[in-house]
């Protein structure tokens, strides 16, 4: 089956880590997007020229394209792009493991999935309050939520049959509801429709993601997740489900505050997914 992997961007120096990484792999993908969220002129041609001349990467098929806007905008303007059997969904601040892309992709093409997710292994610089909160956001969704609910898996690292991505679409009513959480919804909405997601534990990816600087900047962040995780809910019926779930306990201060937030980004989300038309 054909493979592309489309790595989302914005003018960020560690894309060159990632396509390292992509062109270590012990299976090549077929093509390597880049989808561009509207980059400067000289990081795009610094970046351009990095990919032509680097010994590993100039091995890879890299196709460069700008579709300006929010992440969420530019992954949905992406879409008609994808011409392969196989999308594979890779972040900008990610580095794959070696046996990545042959990892996350083979229940596909066995037959066994209709997507798949791995987990992605924050490299923090420091341990610290928000770091340490992180860390333990991250040992919950893949020691326990993937295992509850496979929709848990962040986008970033994922694979899907291309089929299903321009069958659903991102929903774009999202980008004006919250901006965010479009992974969850995607997933939900594949889920229902009786595509099969499957969590694959062995295709990892070293994630170099940016924290926040500050409590509030954590605060502000965590409540912005929050809000879009409850307009996917009550958008996708799964409300209920939701509060049933047993999920394990985050065992950090910052966990007490954000359980306090909960009720509030609840009802915020079902004003602000009601203010906007369904159509």
């Amino acid at each position: 089956m054909s493979i592309v992997v489309e790595i989302c961007n914005f003018n960020d120096e560690r894309l060159k880590n990632a396509l390292l990484g992509l062109s270590r792999q012990d299976m090549i993908p077929g093509r390597v997007l880049i989808a561009d969220g509207g980059s400067p002129p000289s990081y795009v041609e610094r970046m351009k020229d990095f990919c032509m001349h680097d010994p590993e990467v100039s091995k890879l098929n890299i196709e460069w394209k700008t579709f300006p806007g929010t992440p969420l905008e530019t992954r949905e303007a992406s879409i008609d792009s994808l011409a392969e059997d196989i999308t594979v969904f890779l972040d900008s601040d990610e580095v794959p493991t070696p046996a990545w892309l042959r990892s996350i992709t083979a229940p596909i093409a066995e037959g066994k999935a209709d997507f798949t997710g791995g987990p992605m292994i924050s490299e923090p610089a420091e341990s610290n309050y928000i770091t340490d909160y992180y860390r333990e956001i991250e040992n919950r969704i893949y020691q326990s939520d993937v295992i509850v609910d496979v929709n848990y898996m962040p986008l970033g690292n994922t694979a899907w049959k291309t089929t299903i991505l321009k069958r659903f679409r991102f929903d774009m009513r999202l980008a004006k509801s919250c901006g965010e959480a479009e992974d969850y919804d995607l997933e939900m909405r594949a889920t229902d429709a009786g595509f099969k997601g499957k969590y694959v534990s062995g295709a990892a990816v070293k994630h170099y993601q940016s924290y926040p600087k500050t409590f509030f900047g954590l605060l502000g962040r965590r409540y912005q997740y929050l809000l879009g995780a409850s307009i996917v809910l009550i958008k996708n019926g799964r409300l209920a489900r939701r509060i049933g779930e047993k999920r394990a306990r985050i065992h950090h201060p910052f966990g007490v505050i954000e359980a306090m937030l909960r009720p509030v980004a609840l009802f915020h989300g079902f004003v602000r997914w009601h203010l906007f038309p369904k159509q």
